[in-house]
């Protein structure tokens, strides 16, 4: 009746099931215990590069866009979403814009970063402030439409909250708009 395979599946179970409570009261009570939204502030700084590039494939085909790469400054204060179950952060600042003449919508990310959350609960109020001063863009906004001259565009800063147990949040944690120049440079 007691056999080491019954004793061994016990085992296995008892502790599968302690880990599954164990989960998801993590879960609940890092749920409960938000404290707010975090706080950003975007700066869009320049335009920088903004270029009309043409390009002609090996087969003959032609085609041309415009490019765009941007300068900002982005403060932000994560303070809010940092508690015991937060694994890392998730940012990215997003462009959207909408074509005028062909009447559809445009979305590009600019700019990620990945903010993890260090292990020392003493350090995190220095770890969830993030301080970028005349950042470059990663990546170069490009419409195919040629229609950035002139365009307003919408700057969206995103973050996604990844836990150690749980379900991945995203947040939109503003709105910011900039004129583009009505001239390439």
């Amino acid at each position: 009746m007691y056999s080491i395979t019954a004793r061994f599946n016990q085992i296995v179970f008892f502790t599968s099931w302690t880990l599954v409570v164990l989960s998801l009261l993590n879960q609940g009570t890092a749920y409960f215990f938000k404290t707010g939204k975090p706080t950003v502030d975007l700066k869009i700084l320049s335009a920088d590069k903004f270029h009309h590039y043409k390009a002609t494939y090996y087969n003959g085909g032609v085609t041309d866009w415009d490019q765009v790469t941007f300068k900002f400054s982005l403060e932000a204060d994560f303070e809010p979403v940092y508690n015991w179950n937060l694994k890392q952060l998730f940012l990215y600042v997003n462009v959207h814009h909408e074509h005028q003449e062909k009447g559809f919508q445009s979305d590009c990310v600019i700019y990620d970063k990945i903010i993890s959350r260090p292990d020392d609960p003493s350090t995190w109020s220095n770890s969830s402030k993030l301080v970028l001063k005349n950042q470059r863009a990663e990546y170069p906004l490009k419409d195919i439409h040629k229609q950035l001259r002139n365009a307003t565009v919408n700057f969206e800063v995103w973050i996604e909250v990844m836990p150690y147990v749980g379900y991945i949040r995203r947040e939109k944690l503003g709105d910011f708009q900039y004129q583009m120049p009505q001239q390439y440079n």
